[in-house]
């Protein structure tokens, strides 16, 4: 059997890589993970714990205290009394009609997590390097999805093995 109009290996490959395309936003390298906690260490180091929808494992990234409380905040619907700096950037990036549409926790360095906005702005989206915890304050201002590259699933726990108590 011969087939007129076959599609081109390009075109095959097209179709694929629209299959793997998470809501629109994501990509088959990354994981869409929510904030699961804001933790404190036995160190008394601050920590934000995103974790997979099915909770079955927890990415621990440690954070600065103003930052964990900033994204403590924004989890239990507080709003502060004056503008905290997330709040002061998600105003200002609303007045020039921007939006974040997703954040990505792209990588890690010596010990040291790496993000990306990615800013809707002009009609493109424009990717900017972010500190995670920044990032993550960001994407909960504007109600963006935030994911993790796959790469970084070997750095995850699992939550049965971690000993957290709830204040």
């Amino acid at each position: 059997m011969v087939l007129r109009h076959a599609p081109s290996l390009e075109q095959v490959f097209r179709q694929l890589c629209r299959r793997f395309i998470i809501k629109g936003v994501g990509t088959v390298s990354e994981i869409e993970v929510e904030v699961q906690a804001v933790a404190v260490d036995q160190s008394g180091n601050h920590m934000v714990m995103l974790g997979d929808k099915e909770k079955r494992k927890l990415l621990p990234i440690v954070i600065g205290p103003v930052e964990a409380r900033a994204i403590w905040m924004n989890l239990q619907g507080i709003t502060p009394e004056r503008p905290l700096t997330h709040n002061l950037l998600k105003h200002l990036l609303d007045l020039v009609g921007a939006k974040v549409q997703k954040v990505v926790i792209t990588d890690i360095k010596d010990g040291t997590f790496y993000a990306l906005l990615h800013v809707e702005y002009g009609g493109e989206v424009h990717k900017v390097d972010a500190r995670p915890s920044d990032a993550i304050a960001l994407a909960l201002a504007f109600d963006a999805p935030v994911y993790i590259d796959l790469r970084l699933i070997e750095f995850t726990l699992d939550p049965a093995d971690l000993n957290i108590q709830h204040n």
